[in-house]
């Protein structure tokens, strides 16, 4: 019996033993990795210095609502002048041609007239200006149905903007507009609405909207077509991003936020309305954000590489 007990105790220790051996044994279980935040791309150093990444912070501003027109610039009539002699007889004399500057009171022609006995007929300037018409030659007859000359100032003009019926609506006086020409087509002309037509043009559907805008270089010239923009309504106060932030995924518009350091966060926006190269955002990034506006592609390959290396 004795014996019996023994053997017993010895196979129950042996056994203990055994559990020892592989619990020391056993090998550790491993901890998951973290889980990677698939919208946050990490720059290395290296990358860092090889690319080339602007950025600009997201700012509370103002944004003008537009509508675009046809338009041409015309010499500004109440800044235009006739010279037309007051009594029938023949030019002898023209002092001024095309594009000459005259000023007011200058005499820029003589008439001969049997009803103005004595000396010449003398024409004068009204206003300071340019000759922009002439429309005799010496030794015509004139009277007073035919004008000889048209002055006008080139530093004040008109900016004639063709608006569809549908916009007149919109449109009031004193409104902001800027315009283009072909001439200068990266160049913003401004000025405001002085005047609105009251009458539907037949043919096109559209009425006559007036802009007044400075000239005072002369680079303007009366005929030059011009692509018009009349700001309509003003919105104060909203949060404005340069558009070259914008990156597109899928049916996406997403920007890159820059984060400490290295790192930059993809986001997701919610676009309101665009001009001028700035666009508002209604969500998705808070005012004093840095956007990334040059480089935004090269985060999304890099991003996307991770992607792939990841399947």
């Amino acid at each position: 019996m004795k014996k019996l007990t023994t053997l017993l105790l010895l196979a129950v220790a042996l056994a203990g033993c055994g559990k020892k051996d592989e619990a020391a044994n056993a090998k550790p279980e491993a901890t998951p990795e973290a889980k990677r935040d698939e919208n946050i791309v990490t720059l290395t150093k290296e990358n860092l210095q090889n690319v080339t990444l602007k950025t600009e912070p997201a700012q509370l501003g103002s944004l003008g609502m537009t509508l675009k027109a046809a338009g041409r610039v015309s010499a500004n009539l109440n800044k235009t002048a006739k010279v037309t002699p007051t009594l029938e007889g023949r030019l002898t004399k023209l002092n001024f041609d095309l594009n000459d500057r005259v000023k007011a009171g200058d005499v820029v022609a003589l008439v001969e007239s049997p009803e103005f006995l004595g000396k010449p007929l003398e024409l004068k300037a009204s206003i300071d200006g340019v000759i922009i018409e002439r429309n005799v030659t010496a030794g015509e007859l004139v009277d007073k149905s035919k004008a000889i000359y048209t002055i006008s100032d080139p530093a004040q003009l008109w900016a004639i903007a063709e608006v569809k019926e549908r916009d007149i609506a919109a449109v009031k006086l004193g409104q902001n507009a800027a315009f283009t020409t072909l001439a200068f087509p990266d160049e913003k002309f401004h000025g405001k609405v002085v005047l609105i037509g009251n009458q539907v043009e037949a043919g096109s559907r559209t009425v006559e909207v007036r802009i007044a805008v400075g000239n005072a270089d002369g680079r303007l010239k009366p005929g030059m077509f011009a692509d018009v923009e009349i700001v309509t309504t003003i919105l104060d106060n909203v949060l404005l991003i340069p558009d070259s932030a914008l990156e597109t995924e899928g049916e996406n518009q997403i920007v890159f936020v820059a984060l400490d350091g290295n790192k930059f966060e993809k986001r997701t926006v919610k676009l309101g309305l665009e001009q001028s190269g700035r666009v508002q955002i209604l969500d998705g990034v808070k005012a004093g954000e840095n956007v990334v506006t040059t480089g935004g592609f090269i985060l999304k390959s890099e991003m996307l590489k991770g992607q792939l290396g990841e399947e």
